[in-house]
């Protein structure tokens, strides 16, 4: 693909923990690049986390990121933002059918190996637990006994431990998707970057590009192979960020 025939990039959705964050030099030099561009001209910068939105922007003042115009929190289920708010309010109304949180505890919380998280990061929308190494029929099951008990749900793993239900409309992909329509922007003018499995819905969102960090899991590497609208970059981290977006043409050169 010949990428002076895509579209500028209006818009970078990334993941926070493992991507943006997680190397302190790494993160400043994101920072630095990202305040160099145009205020009026450069992307809108939405951070796009497991973590919820009070954390995400709490997280984002103590590591040093620059500030976001969006924040997507809970995989997919909180968005917030100092611009266009009115269009905030009926975000999470599409989230109410074929779900209850009381539901979701029961079922998880009757299972041996799951461990509820803590409290900090559950809310209405999100039932998030501790499974380590399950396995893919371990997730079937689970996915029947909650289906069982009359709930549509989505379940995202990640890492080897991380276990989030979700509604049935909701992921990381999905609220991107919404947030891009209210935009105007449309997904060939996106570009996200992520290191598991919880962002791989972002990466599926047709025409979107990608950056997958070198410290990626394996879960969301495979899915750079062979795919032109993936960069995966050589680099850990922001680093590997500013690299893909190096790529993308949002910045100039690791020079610059």
């Amino acid at each position: 693909m010949e990428r002076r025939r895509l579209k500028p990039i209006a818009l970078l959705s990334s993941d926070l923990d493992g991507t943006l964050a997680g190397d302190a030099p790494a993160t400043s030099r994101f920072r630095l690049k990202w305040e160099a561009l145009d205020p009026e001209q450069r992307p809108v910068l939405v951070y796009n986390s497991g973590r919820l939105a009070d954390d995400i922007l709490n997280f984002v003042d103590e590591v040093g990121l620059p500030a976001p115009d969006y924040v997507i929190g809970g995989v997919g289920t909180m968005l917030a933002g100092p611009r266009h708010t009115s269009l905030l309010g009926h975000f999470a109304q599409r989230f109410s059918e074929g779900w209850s949180l009381e539901k979701v505890d029961a079922v998880l919380g009757s299972l041996k190996d799951t461990v509820r998280q803590p409290d900090g990061y559950q809310h209405a929308f999100k039932s998030s637990w501790y499974l380590l190494d399950a396995s893919p029929e371990t997730l079937s099951s689970i996915e029947r006994a909650l289906a069982e008990a009359g709930l549509s749900v989505t379940t995202v793993y990640s890492s080897g431990r991380d276990l989030d239900i979700l509604p049935r409309s909701a992921d990381k992909g999905q609220a991107l998707a919404w947030l891009c329509n209210e935009l105007g922007i449309g997904l060939d003018e996106v570009v996200v970057a992520g290191d598991t499995n919880n962002d791989r819905s972002m990466f599926e969102l047709p025409g979107a590009r990608g950056i997958v960090v070198a410290n990626a899991l394996p879960e969301l590497l495979d899915m750079a192979r062979d795919n032109p609208l993936i960069y995966s970059a050589k680099q850990q981290f922001a680093l590997g960020v500013v690299e893909g977006l190096i790529h993308w043409s949002v910045f100039a050169d690791a020079r610059s």
